[in-house]
């Protein structure tokens, strides 16, 4: 067995004991431990005990009926049979869950199967992080990136013995976040090539959801989260400037002076003309020469998920904003235009969500963004008996102790 995996998950078990035993005041750990993984142990201890055995579980055939209702069903239908394969030769547990994080679909090894069976990791199990803690279908959805969570990084001790792998499924042309993939096995079958296979399989999945559309054939930004832009469908490598350069042609269809760009763009910093003259051009050769100048515009069909994020709230959709939206737009960047946008995407979304009244809704916004008083809405909606008011509750009282 390898001996690097045993002294990584002894030092885990270690400050996972140490953060569940300790005062709140003292809950840090003392060996390192991810960010965001510690910051889901805090989130997780508001509503979930450590001892808790298995997942909620809703009725297998409602689930069923929304499996084969989904997009996710129709574009991973193709691979479904290499899925399987994968689990049954890797002695996997493979699971594709909804935006909410409950599971739809599983298949695995005979071992994994029953493993899975005994903690709800089966269709209709709900592995939000609200309901069972720190997990990699949580997180992957919360962060909107593909991620691992390791032995004692789960939250929830039942779960110490697994690894887990996931990445996030959205649509490739809006960027509507659709789902979730997950590889599970045991701590020690762990491997580096884990996030790497997830993310492909992912991106598979991804690509059978717009299998046939012409819109393929222009450019892709995602750039609400972790930006990225594809071009006929393959994936653009670019620097922070030329993501900061295509959102502000998107934003600009019309077409822009050069003055009005280095505006847009670089506000009051002394950056000269020709510098900027210098990027677009760089940009339009990375393009295939889709940049026109006099005025300096995009002359292919574009689809921007800022954009997207907008009409669907325009359109009255909050639900299908808060999905394509997957994080604030470009947060590093300082371009005056971007800024704006960013911070009048976050400022309509919140309200749209709070002005809706729908519980469902503001229990999906809640569960990605702290907000107390979006909870303490939420909380005079929810019917007594509802099983989320105590979590709802130990939340707010959480954020009004920080």
């Amino acid at each position: 067995m390898d001996e690097r995996l045993i002294r990584e998950r002894e030092r885990l078990e270690r400050a996972w004991q140490q953060y569940i035993t300790s005062r709140p005041e003292e809950s840090v750990p003392r060996e390192p431990i991810p960010d965001e993984v510690v910051a889901s142990w805090a989130r997780s201890a508001q509503t979930v005990p450590p001892e808790r055995v298995s997942a909620p579980v809703e009725n297998d055939a409602d689930v069923r009926h929304a499996w084969q209702e989904s997009r996710l069903e129709h574009a991973s239908r193709p691979l479904l049979a290499e899925l399987t394969g994968l689990a049954e030769d890797g002695d996997l547990i493979v699971a594709i869950g909804d935006a909410g994080g409950q599971l739809l679909w599983t298949s695995g090894s005979e071992r994994m199967h029953r493993l899975a069976s005994g903690i709800n990791f089966v269709p209709g199990g709900h592995w939000d992080e609200y309901s069972v803690g720190t997990n990699a279908l949580a997180l992957a959805l919360r962060t909107r990136q593909a991620v691992r969570v390791f032995a004692a990084e789960h939250y929830v001790q039942t779960v110490h013995d697994w690894v887990c792998y996931s990445a996030p499924i959205r649509d490739p042309r809006s960027g509507e976040l659709l789902g979730v993939l997950d590889f599970s096995t045991t701590w020690e079958r762990s491997t580096p090539l884990g996030l790497a296979s997830i993310r492909h399989y992912a991106g598979l999945i991804e690509a059978g959801l717009t299998a046939g559309q012409s819109a393929a054939e222009g450019l892709t930004l995602r750039l609400c989260g972790p930006p990225r832009a594809l071009l006929r469908g393959r994936p653009l490598h670019l620097t922070p400037r030329q993501h900061e350069l295509l959102a502000v042609m998107a934003l600009c269809p019309n077409g822009l002076t050069l003055d009005a760009m280095h505006a847009h763009v670089y506000g009051d910093l002394p950056v000269s003309l020709s510098t900027l003259k210098s990027e677009i051009s760089t940009l339009r050769a990375l393009l295939g020469g889709a940049v026109a100048s006099r005025p300096y515009r995009l002359t292919l069909e574009v689809s921007f998920d800022a954009l997207n994020v907008e009409a669907a709230l325009l359109s009255g959709h909050p639900g299908r904003a808060l999905d394509t939206y997957n994080g604030p737009l470009l947060p590093h960047s300082a371009s005056p235009l971007l800024t704006y946008w960013r911070e009048y995407l976050d400022a309509a979304l919140r309200e749209a969500v709070s002005r809706s009244g729908d519980p469902e809704l503001l229990w999906r916004y809640t569960n990605r963004f702290d907000d107390s008083e979006l909870l303490l809405d939420l909380e005079t909606l929810l019917a007594p008996r509802d099983p989320r008011l105590p979590m709802v509750r130990a939340r707010r009282a959480a954020l009004g102790e920080m």
